[in-house]
């Protein structure tokens, strides 16, 4: 974020209960809840984590938000200019904030969606989502997966040195991240299944300019 004044080290501070919320400036920030990423991902997949270039996200589940200053900086949202409107000027969430927090690549290729099948996503996470009944007429959630279902998947995986299986764990674990509090939705619960196939080739992936993505989305 730019400034004019000396970095403030509480800027950084986080806390666990905050929500999406409206506020009187139109302004809407997504805050973790119950539904973030609450544990470490196995040791095994870790490697994986770190070949897409997701590995620095992962700390960042330990953040707690400070509700105060958030709702501070909401009061004084212009979205107008998309500008903080502070006593010594304009600052606003740049793309080289966005890199220092999450150390992502912002050099790379664009980040898009693309067409998904549930025979895909069961061969890139190695397991069939669950298909409720009602989701025939409830359009959304046909073309989402479940954070719950993604998280009991990575805490119930079982010991294995396969390469490929354990692929299928990093990314759930990474559709976790961009669920959880990356590319966050008003859902709370859901993750689009169009970032999926963009983590079939690992070397892709960390190519892509999910930095620039994540920007764009919190705008």
């Amino acid at each position: 974020m730019t400034r004019q004044a000396g970095n403030d080290g509480d800027i950084n501070r986080l806390n666990e209960t905050s929500r999406r919320r409206p506020t009187s400036r139109g302004l809407a920030f997504y805050c973790p809840g119950e539904l973030a990423i609450p544990f470490l991902p196995p040791d095994a997949i870790v490697p994986y984590l770190a070949e897409t270039g997701f590995g620095d996200t992962v700390p960042l589940r330990d953040f707690t938000f400070d509700n105060s200053l958030i709702s501070a900086l909401v009061e004084r949202w212009r979205s107008e200019t998309h500008t903080f409107h502070l006593p010594w000027g304009e600052v606003t969430i740049t793309l080289q904030d966005v890199a220092y927090h999450l150390g992502l690549c912002s050099h790379g290729n664009p980040v898009g969606g693309a067409f998904v099948t549930l025979a895909m996503v069961e061969q890139l996470l190695g397991a069939k989502p669950p298909v409720a009944a009602q989701q025939a007429v409830q359009r959304k959630e046909s073309f989402t997966l479940k954070l719950v279902w993604l998280r009991d998947r990575v805490r119930q995986m079982s010991p294995t040195d396969n390469s490929e299986t354990l692929r299928q764990y990093a990314r759930c674990y990474i559709m976790l991240l961009l669920g959880g509090y990356l590319l966050t939705d008003k859902s709370n619960n859901l993750v689009h299944v169009r970032w999926l196939p963009l983590l079939w080739d690992f070397a892709e992936c960390r190519a892509l300019s999910w930095d620039s993505a994540v920007l764009a989305w919190t705008y």
